[in-house]
């Protein structure tokens, strides 16, 4: 069971040469029960103003050079009780913990909520994070709709503002281009195809 939001998704890394998540988990997740923490890699804005309509996936193809600190959980099923909070989970028993892609059986190196591995094992399997989108979209999200918290928002909700704000909530454009998760969107679901020659000018 994995909490992941529609605008994460997950892309195996290239060290083992594992071709199916499924593979990743019965290494590192099934032998030892509890869950297996993902980092997350934060996909830039790539310097668009404005919403297309052209597959995220495809529009957004720049990255931050290394992981964030911030995680999300796949969870055994058999040892699930509760979500601590939307990054992290309780287990039904005291020999289950959370563990990471470091090294099979790796322990997660984390805070009381759970919510971070500031290791970032990062060779495995990272968790593409599409927060930002163009910054049109982001104010939509974070001050209009309010689904992201209005924390960071001016008082008539048509700008962000980030004083005091972590390091994630503030968009930026990316800098490493990195198209694999679009390229593997397409080898799965190939009519997907018909985008790839498509230009965002937003």
């Amino acid at each position: 069971m994995a909490l992941i939001d529609i605008d994460e998704f997950f892309v195996i890394q290239n060290q083992y040469n594992f071709t199916d998540i499924r593979d990743v988990l019965n290494k590192y997740l099934v032998p030892y029960g509890g869950s297996l923490t993902v980092n997350w890699m934060l996909v830039g804005t790539s310097n668009h103003t404005i919403y297309a309509p052209i597959p995220l996936l495809k529009r957004f193809q720049y990255r931050d050079p290394e992981p964030d600190m911030v995680v999300k959980s796949i969870v055994k099923s058999a040892d699930y009780k509760s979500s601590k909070n939307p990054h992290a989970v309780s287990f039904n028993n005291e020999k289950s913990v959370a563990r990471t892609t470091k090294y099979p059986g790796c322990i997660q190196n984390g805070d009381d909520k759970g919510g971070v591995d500031p290791d970032l094992p990062s060779g495995v399997l990272l968790l593409y994070h599409y927060r930002y989108l163009s910054e049109k979209e982001y104010t939509e999200r974070r001050c209009r709709r309010g689904n992201l918290g209005k924390k960071w928002c001016t008082k008539d909700g048509k700008k962000v503002t980030y004083k005091g704000a972590n390091a994630h909530i503030i968009p930026r454009p990316g800098k490493v281009f990195d198209n694999r998760p679009w390229r593997l969107l397409m080898l799965a679901v190939p009519k997907y195809r018909m985008y790839e020659h498509e230009v965002d000018f937003g």
